[in-house]
């Protein structure tokens, strides 16, 4: 008895330079989870964005109801926080002629195979996954690309989940002068899981970027969580959240080359050894951390290098759990309350991009 199955959904293919795949989710059976990879053929030695940044958009609608919808950059932070410490959405490849290889993921339980969560396409007219696609974000050299999907299926295991887990993008907004504060409402229809917040500027930490946040009810008649210096609150968390670790291989030079990884702390490292050849690496600045995600490196000549890269808040955002993760019945009710975001800008003064996420709980 196969209780589960792993589908190809959409064998690989190169989807040209930019646009939207569109693929019909016609499957009768219990999805857990969707699974996307996408890799782009680097041309380039170094980055000139993030590699997620090659998915601008993914989405899975019916209609004009959306269900998830995320950035590549966004999706693959969930992930970081909601799957179980070491889980990897990239092989960490960042060299020329090879492709950089990323994963993204439609997560519809709290863990693969959660039979009280799990998406099931009947309850819906026309479910539909869309992919928007720019192959040359990461390196804008890139002309080769190539996406395949897969889903994890209940197949002959029955079960009968209440819902899924739907995760959307409710604001996204350039933030203004310093301690200039945006106020967001937030919606009130259904239980809330977690809260991220997405902060970028290229080459700075997101706790640089924006410095305090705060959520309240109605007129401040409650206050579930009000953080007045998001550093702190970081290191608080580095108790709570596991590590990244991710593979980092690159090709690098006495010449300064920019590389992008998940880890956006100003104290992330990377750390490993050359390649076949007595060689020494340093950051471009004369010092070592990652503010930003943004490595800029010199080597003391050409040579291959292999390592890993450690660190947190992955492409530079912030987790605000609303209740234990793994108990459904303990998330967050907005329910007539009001709920809103105040959330002050910090000390950038090049406007950073700030996004908000919801991962919320779809009942059926």
């Amino acid at each position: 008895m196969a209780k589960y199955r792993q589908a190809l959904l959409m064998a690989e293919e190169d989807l040209g330079p930019a646009g939207t795949k569109v693929l019909n989710i016609d499957i009768d059976k219990p999805i857990s989870r969707l699974n996307i990879r996408f890799n782009a053929t680097k041309v380039l030695g170094y980055d000139t964005a993030g590699p997620p940044g090659n998915i601008p958009k993914i989405e899975l609608v019916d209609g004009s109801t959306v269900l998830h919808s995320l950035s590549g950059f966004q999706n693959q932070a969930l992930a970081y926080y909601s799957r179980p410490p070491g889980s990897m959405m990239d092989i960490g490849l960042h060299i020329a002629t090879l492709p950089t290889v990323d994963f993204f993921a439609l997560d519809f339980g709290r863990f693969l195979w959660d039979e009280q969560l799990a998406f099931l396409a009947k309850h819906f007219d026309n479910p539909q996954l869309k992919i928007t696609f720019d192959e040359n974000v990461g390196d804008t050299s890139t002309s080769v690309n190539a996406c395949e999907v897969w889903a994890d299926i209940f197949d002959e295991k029955s079960i009968s989940p209440m819902g899924f887990l739907s995760a959307v993008e409710h604001y996204a907004y350039t933030a203004g002068a310093v301690n200039s504060y945006e106020q967001l409402e937030l919606p009130e229809d259904r239980l809330i899981r977690q809260i991220l917040v997405r902060a970028f500027l290229d080459g700075h930490e997101p706790y640089y970027n924006i410095q305090s946040i705060r959520m309240d009810e109605g007129t401040l008649d409650k206050i579930p969580f009000e953080f007045a210096n998001l550093e702190y609150y970081f290191y608080r968390m580095m108790g709570t959240w596991p590590k990244i670790v991710t593979d980092f291989q690159a090709d690098m030079t006495n010449a300064a080359r920019v590389f992008y990884l998940p880890q956006s702390n100003y104290g992330a490292t990377i750390t490993g050894i050359f390649h076949d050849t007595e060689q020494r690496a340093y950051r471009n600045d004369g010092i070592w951390p990652l503010p930003g995600g943004k490595a800029s490196i010199i080597a003391t000549g050409a040579a291959q290098y292999i390592g890993q890269a450690f660190g947190y808040l992955p492409w530079s955002t912030f987790q605000f759990p609303m209740g234990k993760q793994m108990d459904l019945n303990d998330w967050y009710d907005p329910a007539g309350k009001k709920p809103r975001l105040r959330v002050r800008a910090g000390a950038a003064a090049a406007n950073p991009a700030v996004q908000v996420i919801l991962e919320e709980l779809y009942p059926y």
